[in-house]
């Protein structure tokens, strides 16, 4: 069987994907990701050991992101407000899905798949299994998308489904990564465990090595830096100093310049594998992204949640609701916040137990099986 991944351009969108692509190749099904490109990303997926085609491979889509930002004026300066993030979100993955369409139906149309499994937010991928008339899988990577805001993607994608004579559908079957104490109302779906794929990397000594002092992870993901820049962590770092730990800040595109002045107990870098990392570490600061707050999640780690936009405020809802950690506004986040993360020891069992359960949720292996009954 062949099974065409469609995922909106990032490492957010497409690394969820990459264990369950894996459990069809494993099965003996021919595997093709159809995503897009920026700088930073370029060679990303391949590297996940999948073939991918760049269907827009004369777009950058930093230039989408910069052009829905600057068209987003009236949004921007209250994007944490929930329901400004969402819309900001429509606008965004709504340009990036359009951009999309061509070059994932004229793959489609040679390659002709028997299936299609694509991201919450990429309406391209919908769009071409309509018109092939075949299934189409929503593959979740958060805690349950509201189903609103796909079809409000769907609806300003409304030129392009008119012009392939299709409308917008609903998927065939949906895959949910959501652990089963913290499933929404929008969750909906075959339960998957999530298994964190974060890429490879060759390992430096203290990666692995246990450290002397409490450990804390801090990363913004990455695309915040790169559209929003480091602001939310300037009087973090300020504090920092004053805690006996040591931190691991990846900081992705930011220019190390914009962090100067470093207390001697951060460690910059550029990237690493976070999945590694956390086994070395006691506690988590991160943006909120789907894939960082499962991946925490998966490690079972205690966590503070710095939400900016997009579906950061129902991941990071769903971890205080849970109380696996605490929301901090970007900008606030300070030395006695910190200090509490590593000493609350309720927030640091609820974690552990949250992780027992993905770890008894099906594996991809197993939900595989039921996907390819699809297309019968």
């Amino acid at each position: 069987m062949r099974v065409l991944f469609v995922t909106s351009p990032g490492v957010g969108h497409t690394f969820p994907t990459v264990p369950t692509a894996w459990a069809f190749q494993l099965a003996g099904h021919e595997v093709l990701l159809a995503t897009g490109h920026y700088q930073g990303y370029d060679e990303t997926p391949a590297k996940a050991g999948l073939r991918v085609v760049d269907a827009a491979p004369d777009l950058d889509f930093t230039g989408v992101f910069g052009k829905v930002l600057r068209d987003s004026a009236d949004l921007v300066p209250n994007l944490q407000d929930p329901s400004v993030a969402a819309e900001f979100s429509i606008r965004l993955f709504a340009e990036c899905s359009k951009a999309l369409v061509h070059g994932t139906m004229k793959l489609a149309q040679k390659w002709r798949p028997d299936l299609v499994v694509h991201t919450p937010m990429d309406g391209a991928g919908p769009l071409v299994a309509a018109k092939l008339g075949i299934p189409s899988v929503l593959h979740g990577i958060n805690f349950g998308m509201p189903i609103d805001m796909s079809r409000s993607v769907y609806e300003r994608m409304g030129q392009e489904f008119e012009r392939f004579g299709v409308p917008p559908g609903s998927p065939s079957a949906s895959i949910d990564v959501a652990p089963p104490s913290m499933r929404s109302s929008y969750s909906h779906g075959w339960p998957m465990r999530f298994l964190p794929y974060n890429g490879g990397a060759l390992m430096p000594e203290w990666l692995y090595t246990p450290p002397k002092k409490p450990r804390v992870t801090v990363t913004l993901g990455s695309v915040i830096p790169q559209m929003l820049g480091s602001g939310a962590l300037r009087q973090f770092v300020e504090g920092a100093g004053e805690i006996d730990a040591e931190f691991v800040l990846t900081i992705g595109s930011v220019n190390p310049s914009e962090l100067r002045g470093l207390p001697k107990n951060i460690r910059l870098v550029k990237w690493v594998p976070l999945n590694a990392l956390l086994a070395t570490s006691d506690a988590v600061i991160h943006h909120g992204g789907a894939g960082t707050t499962l991946t925490v999640i998966d490690a079972g780690l205690p966590q503070i949640v710095l939400p900016q936009s997009d579906d950061q405020f129902l991941n990071a809802g769903a971890v205080n609701k849970r109380g696996l950690g605490t929301v901090v506004r970007p900008g606030e986040l300070d030395a006695g916040q910190v200090r509490e993360l590593l000493a609350d020891t309720a927030m640091r069992a609820a974690a552990e137990e949250v992780a027992a359960e993905v770890r008894a949720l099906p594996a991809a292996t197993e939900v595989v099986p039921k996907i390819v009954a699809l297309a019968g």
